[in-house]
């Protein structure tokens, strides 16, 4: 199982750079194939310092008998970013070979992600020699990425060069594994694949994300109250707008803080909770600045990693929003559905637009000439409209009966099917035919 770039661990720190749904995936997958019989090496860039502890990411690290994390010294003592791991990729390849050579194993089967751990995967397979199956799950496409971003963003994203690597990585896969629809038209349209594509979307640990009663002794409460300075008691009354990614210019959070802005005069009760982390340190500062700048401070909580009490703030949102524009699935969409919130998103993330929005489609055209789409989990607006945003924002917190039945429908959208062993078993079953 390959996940080179990013900080990859059992417990996964968010807002660590590069490091994020990727990691929760592979995690949450490895777990699942455990189930059906498979032993597991998570092989991971090591040889630096942990950025948060300080601990060399080195060695092997067992989560039991069956699952293991590998980090990989490929000489270099520095954190690499995703887009340079090209770089490094034939000093990985080699330490890769000499760590299987050592111990005496082969790998049955190489699941690779994203391009870099792809390209790992291709030149690992040649230099065993070997017929062993490899299946690439891309997360997303340069093809598409660069379709979302504009072409002064290419160059410092090497999305050409990620592109011409993906080319030669599909020519030589067995399986592409697709998360959304989105990569699997990708791959056959842009790359003309032709080969076996699997379907393997991100799912929900249901054991972590699920409605349920949240006590007034949960630290979530306690969390809110010290970010904005109101007692708890008071937090407990508000209405909760919450957003969950790395704080990245993708992500367009300046969007829904302005959004956040042009409400909350007319729902003063409302409280927006968004990650601002310290992965990128300019784009946080403007966005506290933002904060600040738009008068919202006292209701606004921005909050860092969070992981451990993240079911919790879930369960107490009213609203889900995203105006991500750059998401290969959608997982934190698909965590706050699963926990039966309602949705407020671009139109540029697969699972709110496959999934949240099948059944009831009402189009509602607004006076500045912007569309958006009422569908029956999620409601749908074209990216970096802000007052799209404010509209659909307005439009639930204004209405207790349509966030109830928006995010009962969110709910049924996503369990039972999106669930590790629904997936997994057809993946299995794929595989082996």
């Amino acid at each position: 199982m390959l996940t080179i770039h990013g900080v990859h661990e059992w417990k996964v720190v968010p807002g660590l750079q590069d490091t994020g749904g990727q990691n929760v995936f592979v995690n949450q997958f490895s777990s699942a194939l455990e189930k059906f019989g498979y032993k597991i090496t998570i092989v991971n860039r090591g040889g630096y310092y942990h950025p948060r502890t300080g601990d060399e990411q080195k060695g092997i690290h067992y989560k039991d008998k069956y699952q293991r994390i590998l980090y990989l010294d490929d000489g270099l003592d520095q954190f690499i970013r995703k887009e340079d791991m090209c770089d490094r990729v034939p000093e990985l390849v080699e330490a890769l070979a000499e760590f299987l050579r050592v111990e005496g194993t082969k790998p049955d089967l190489i699941i690779s992600h994203y391009w870099d751990a792809g390209t790992v995967g291709c030149m690992l397979k040649e230099r065993l020699a070997s017929d062993i199956k490899h299946v690439w799950v891309p997360h997303s496409l340069g093809a598409v990425k660069k379709r979302n971003t504009p072409p002064e963003a290419w160059q410092d994203l090497r999305i050409l060069d990620r592109m011409a690597f993906e080319e030669k990585i599909l020519d030589k896969i067995d399986y592409i594994a697709a998360t959304s629809s989105i990569i699997r038209t990708s791959a056959k349209s842009d790359y003309g694949f032709k080969k076996n594509i699997l379907w393997l979307p991100p799912c929900v640990d249901q054991e972590r994300y699920f409605p349920h009663k949240v006590e007034g002794s949960n630290p979530v409460w306690s969390l809110l109250s010290e970010l904005i300075n109101l007692p708890i008691e008071e937090i407990q009354k508000k209405k909760i707008i919450t957003e969950i990614s790395r704080t990245d210019e993708t992500k367009q959070k300046d969007v829904l803080i302005k959004s956040f802005a042009k409400v909350l005069n007319d729902h003063p009760d409302s409280l927006l909770v968004i990650t601002i982390d310290d992965t990128n340190e300019d784009l946080s500062k403007m966005l506290i600045n933002l904060i600040a700048e738009s008068g919202i401070s006292h209701a606004t909580a921005a909050v860092g990693s969070i992981w451990d009490i993240l079911p919790s703030l879930y369960a107490i949102s009213d609203i889900y929003c995203t105006p991500s524009i750059m998401e290969g699935f959608g997982m934190a969409v698909q965590e706050a559905a699963a926990t039966k919130v309602p949705v407020v998103s671009s139109d540029l993330v697969p699972f709110v637009t496959e999934y949240l929005a099948t059944q009831k489609q009402q189009e509602i055209r607004l006076d500045s000439g912007t569309s958006l789409l009422f569908g029956d989990g999620a409601i749908i607006i074209p990216p970096g409209d802000i007052d799209g945003f404010a509209f659909a924002l307005d439009k639930l917190l204004s209405d207790e009966n349509l966030r109830q039945e928006m995010g009962e429908c969110a709910y049924r959208a996503t369990i039972p099917y999106f669930t590790w062993d629904h997936i997994v078993r057809d993946f299995d079953r794929e595989l082996k035919n």
